[in-house]
């Protein structure tokens, strides 16, 4: 674990895993490797999130129409999401609280393909 690292980071780094408020560190004037890499990681989180709910909307429409079988598979996606997103963010949110530089379990390929970097001041 690094010393060096701010605790304006750390938390600004937290919020990254509080689903819209990934803009906050995103918007910031500066930005150090560390926060950059919460970043990315926190907005590939928000954009899985909403995919799920956009694909979980797709199935209550077609097969939650169904009488008994549509509404328990509805219900089940929905917590099995609700879930992985929610064990997502407190991880992420813990790891960053800590200072600690961590991947995303899945999602670091996406995280990496998103154009934030560190400011050129730090």
């Amino acid at each position: 674990m690094e010393n060096n690292i701010s605790v304006r980071d750390r938390w600004l780094g937290a919020l990254c895993y509080l689903s819209v408020l990934v803009f906050v560190p995103l918007l910031s004037s500066t930005k150090s490797e560390f926060l950059a890499r919460h970043s990315r990681q926190g907005f590939a989180l928000l954009f899985i999130e909403v995919v799920g709910v956009f694909f979980i909307w797709i199935v209550d429409v077609t097969l939650g129409r169904l009488p008994l079988l549509g509404f328990l598979l509805v219900i089940a996606l929905r917590l099995v999401f609700f879930l992985v997103v929610l064990s997502m963010s407190v991880l992420g949110f813990t790891k960053a609280i800590f200072g600690e530089d961590w991947r995303l379990p899945y999602l670091d390929e996406l995280a990496d393909r998103i154009p934030v970097h560190a400011s050129k001041d730090q």
